[in-house]
């Protein structure tokens, strides 16, 4: 995307806040310009600290399940509302790492927003406020803050995070209430190959502070890749050895030890005991198999259109990994996916 589409961009959504948002000043637009082309890089410090700050803020405001739980700033930021968070009951860590997880993009200069909010001079005819707010921007150690009468009007109580959230904050509720009410909380996300669930993975890691086991260090050893066994749906998923040295003993609160294998040498690697946590991320295709998912809290599956997971593909395997992809490995995802009807309506679904 060019700067000028991303600017454009801003400034619509800029005039459609103006339409929802009557009492905005010229005040409040150059904050949501700032937040739209900067996102929040200068407000992080540690995740502690951001933490504390909105467990702070959440004390003092009331829940409220009316009120949009997010806006588009721009094609990198968005708002979370933090009424709308405690009614669904994210906890301040989880926004503290929704904040965290800074990925603009596109990066912009002080000059750049100074720049679009010159040109967005024309939304506001007449405010002389916006000429001195414009003064102010280039300064680097100032911080734009809402006009007295929008804190009147609409007592803003938000956080900036990055718009990649966006599509996932369905997800983000379902955890978040199951959280509330679960002493050991097990997640699985499925999808087809190359829908990003590995990085999905990783990302809901980092903000839940869960760690991950993948779907691909439990494919059965060759020697069991019989035409019976892979005939069953889901087959070449070592379900069995998955349930027993993960899933049972995570849920029953006992150390989790359990072995990766690595398909291309045929062997198990050396055991790994898992951290200790009260949240489990199981990632990965066949992570809805009956005995997986009869544990699961929240089951989530991710899915993007063919042609960019087709993109994902060619970019990361060779012609000749590319050949199993199509002949054996699509083909028996399908299978799965039709024999246990996946996606259901029990789902969290993602669409990215």
């Amino acid at each position: 995307m060019r700067k000028e589409d991303f600017e454009q961009d801003v400034l619509l959504n800029l005039d459609e806040q103006r339409g929802i948002r009557p009492a905005m000043r010229a005040q409040d637009a150059v904050k949501f310009i700032f937040q739209a082309m900067l996102g929040v890089g200068h407000l992080l410090s540690s995740r502690e600290r951001v933490r504390d700050f909105v467990s702070e803020e959440m004390d003092n405001i009331q829940p409220d399940p009316s009120e949009p739980l997010c806006e588009t700033l721009s094609p990198s930021w968005g708002r979370l509302n933090l009424r709308r968070a405690k009614a669904e009951r994210i906890e301040p860590d989880t926004i503290a790492g929704l904040m965290l997880a800074v990925q603009p993009t596109m990066r912009f200069t002080r000059q750049d927003v100074f720049d679009a909010c010159r040109r967005a001079l024309r939304l506001f005819p007449g405010d002389s406020a916006y000429r001195a707010e414009l003064a102010n921007i280039l300064d680097e150690n100032w911080l734009p803050s809402h006009s007295d009468a929008y804190r009147e009007e609409y007592d803003p109580a938000y956080r900036v995070i990055s718009a990649q959230w966006l599509p996932c904050m369905e997800a983000i509720i379902g955890i978040s209430r199951k959280k509330a009410c679960t002493d050991r909380l097990l997640i699985t996300l499925d999808g087809p190959c190359a829908s990003g669930k590995t990085t999905l993975a990783q990302k809901l890691s980092d903000v839940l502070r869960a760690p991950v086991i993948h779907t691909d260090d439990f494919v059965i050893p060759h020697a069991q890749k019989t035409p019976e066994r892979l005939a069953i749906p889901g087959g070449n998923c070592d379900a069995e050895r998955l349930e027993e040295e993960v899933v049972k003993p995570w849920k029953q609160g006992t150390k989790v030890k359990y072995r990766k294998y690595d398909c291309c040498a045929d062997r198990f690697l050396p055991e790994e005991t898992l951290p200790e946590s009260d949240m489990l991320i199981i990632e990965g295709c066949y992570c809805g198999l009956p005995q997986i998912r009869s544990s699961a809290d929240v089951c989530l599956f991710i899915d993007a259109p063919w042609e960019l997971r087709k993109k994902r593909l060619e970019k990361r395997e060779s012609p000749a990994s590319m050949k199993q992809f199509y002949e054996r490995w699509i083909p028996l995802e399908k299978e799965y996916f039709k024999a246990y009807k996946l996606p259901d309506s029990t789902m969290l679904c993602i669409s990215l």
